[in-house]
């Protein structure tokens, strides 16, 4: 009965909503007058002045229609209704008067009988539990739950988040976002994301990959997982690193913008590369791979990163040949065209990988 007497006290109109459990009280209180049967004209009017106050306050109202919609099917206020039917508008109210304050002695013949009694405290009981329901509907859905964002191979995908960030995926990417309501969580699978955190120091921005947690607040990043280790660049801001397992006491390591942290054997190690490397690392986001004096066995492991169609050097003999220019991240026949005509490599394409091996020049008399 608190919940209830609070709703009714709480009128929306009377009452400056500015806070989000506030704007969610209001529109339940609106919405438990609206579907009490006690609806006036005046009623109405104010709460078409209360929605037009402020897009919150409609998203707010939304919600509890969205949530009314989903528990108005359950039996617990369905008796009696047909399967998949919507209680109608009238079927329940909060009563002012509690199931305590009708006494067992009552005399007149409508408040008599057990039976009159277990439908009141039914009500009630139904009310409450509505009020909660709703309570819990409006939190689920103002929060991300989990969601799984994944990219095939050659497909780059840019996510908005509804806090206001942006995920952009690289090729053969799966990354799990959650957004509560104070914290946001991101859990990298596989593969590389760029991330542009929308600033807000009430809820950090966590990206786990493997043993390590990276925790901003608003900045821009870059994180990639690859054969068990993590490589972390930051364009903006500051992030900071933190061990999974560390002692308590242990000081994450922080990291500025241009500089980027790498694991390896087990270490954490920090570098600040060249604007030019930054370049390189970053070209993917435009559909591009550059290639700065790289030698031949790292150019093909790019570019099989975005093919499921492999390509193989089967002669070391040519692995340190080292190539440099721009290619589109989806067009590996470029690639491969300058391998063939400018370096002594044979390409061979064959039904399921593309096999590259050393040229040797033709001796003379051969045909």
């Amino acid at each position: 009965m608190v919940l209830i007497r609070k709703m009714k006290e709480a009128h929306p109109s009377m009452n400056p909503t500015t806070t989000s459990k506030e704007i969610e009280e209001a529109a339940a209180a609106w919405f438990a007058k609206r579907e009490g049967g006690d609806w006036q004209p005046a009623d109405e009017a104010q709460l078409d002045a209360w929605l037009e106050a402020a897009t919150a306050h409609r998203v707010a109202f939304i919600r509890i229609l969205t949530a009314w919609e989903r528990c108005g099917r359950l039996n617990a206020l369905g008796a009696g209704i047909a399967q998949g039917t919507l209680p109608a508008r009238d079927s329940w109210r909060f009563d002012p008067v509690s199931v305590e304050a009708v006494s067992v002695g009552e005399s007149s013949d409508r408040h008599t009988g057990p039976r009159w009694r277990r439908s009141r405290g039914l009500r009630v009981i139904a009310a409450l539990w509505v009020i909660a329901t709703v309570a819990g509907t409006v939190w689920y859905f103002s929060i991300d739950r989990g969601k799984l964002y994944r990219t095939e191979f050659g497909t780059v995908s840019t996510v908005p988040l509804s806090d206001g960030s942006s995920v952009t995926l690289n090729t053969d990417t799966q990354v799990h976002v959650e957004l509560a309501p104070h914290e946001r969580r991101v859990n990298l699978d596989q593969g590389e994301v760029f991330f542009d955190v929308a600033h807000d120091p009430s809820r950090p921005f966590t990206v786990t990959v493997a043993d390590e947690r990276i925790i901003a607040v608003g900045t821009q990043f870059l994180v990639r997982r690859q054969n068990g280790n993590i490589r972390v660049l930051v364009t903006q801001g500051r992030v900071q690193i933190e061990h999974v397992g560390s002692s308590p006491g242990a000081a994450p390591t922080s990291l500025d913008a241009g500089f980027e942290a790498r694991t390896m054997q087990g270490a954490l190690l920090i570098d600040q590369p060249a604007a030019t490397q930054i370049e390189q690392l970053m070209s993917w986001r435009t559909g591009h791979l550059l290639f700065r004096d790289t030698t031949l066995t790292d150019a093909v492991a790019e570019f099989n990163r975005y093919t499921s169609r492999k390509i193989v050097i089967a002669d070391r003999g040519i692995a340190g040949i080292r190539i440099g220019g721009s290619f589109r991240s989806d067009d590996i026949g470029a690639f491969l065209w300058l391998v063939q005509s400018g370096f002594p490599v044979k390409v061979e394409q064959r039904s399921d990988r593309i096999v590259l091996t050393q040229r040797y020049p033709r001796r003379e008399g051969s045909l």
